[in-house]
């Protein structure tokens, strides 16, 4: 297991896209908050702005499902998808002597590292540099920090079940182009079940699924049952998706 994850380590420290998404998270991220922080750009009503960080409102675009999945989408159908042949069959190569669940979550484990490092740390860690270098690191106390380490401690729980379903789209759809196709379509549908009135079931399923957490975990405050059903929720998604991402894997025809 643990070469299987050093392998797959390897091979993202190698992936191209890898490095130019983060290169493209990092320049984005900078120019949003440098642009929000000398007020030449403002985001309206933005949680952060509820919370009193208005300098790391530019942190809105990347926690927005629609936009961060254009980055971890493309990681996954570029450092995942492709690993399956044309004829739809796993590389003899991807195997390696492991047990495909192994290697299922060695992939699993290494993807969702890299899109964490995309999507969430450098957009985070860029912000807070620029808010400090600029002069306005008084924002960062006690009280703040603690909100920014719930929330996104809280949203990353939610991102780990999201790149679970990630890993499965890739490995069933088998190409790079389809996984990027299909996880945007994921996140257009929840969007539109989110506008749907008088459908009681169908909010009452959204409400508890991460796609409704990925807002809901950066409100200003939350109860400790709010805190509990987000990681219920997280947990659980992780859980069904992994284990029905096994079952895919291992049905795979090895080439």
């Amino acid at each position: 297991m643990i070469n299987q994850v050093k392998a797959e380590l390897f091979k993202l420290q190698r992936n191209k896209t890898f490095w130019v998404l983060l290169f493209i998270a990092t320049l984005l991220s900078a120019l949003l908050h440098y642009l929000i922080i000398i007020d030449w750009w403002k985001v309206n009503d933005s949680v952060f702005v509820r919370a009193g960080l208005d300098e790391l409102s530019g942190l809105t675009a990347f926690t927005t499902p629609i936009f961060f999945n254009l980055f971890i989408g493309t990681l996954a159908g570029f450092f995942i998808s492709t690993e399956f042949s044309q004829s739809s069959v796993i590389k003899n190569q991807i195997m390696t002597g492991g047990k495909r669940s192994s290697i299922f979550i060695s992939k699993y484990l290494i993807f969702t590292i890299g899109a964490i490092m995309i999507a969430i740390l450098i957009p985070l860690l860029t912000g807070i540099f620029e808010v400090i270098l600029l002069g306005h690191g008084e924002i960062l106390n006690v009280h703040n920090l603690v909100y920014l380490s719930r929330a996104f401690g809280l949203y990353i729980l939610q991102f780990i079940g999201y790149t679970a379903i990630l890993v499965l789209l890739a490995i069933a759809t088998e190409d790079s182009g389809k996984t990027i196709i299909f996880s945007i379509l994921i996140t257009i549908v929840m969007y539109g079940v989110e506008m749907v009135p008088n459908l009681p079931i169908i909010s009452t399923i959204y409400k508890n699924s991460i796609f409704y957490q990925f807002s809901a975990v950066f409100q200003a405050s939350m109860t400790n049952v709010d805190i509990l059903k987000a990681i219920l929720i997280a947990g659980i998604t992780f859980f069904i998706v992994t284990i029905i991402g096994i079952v895919v894997f291992n049905k795979k025809e090895i080439k």
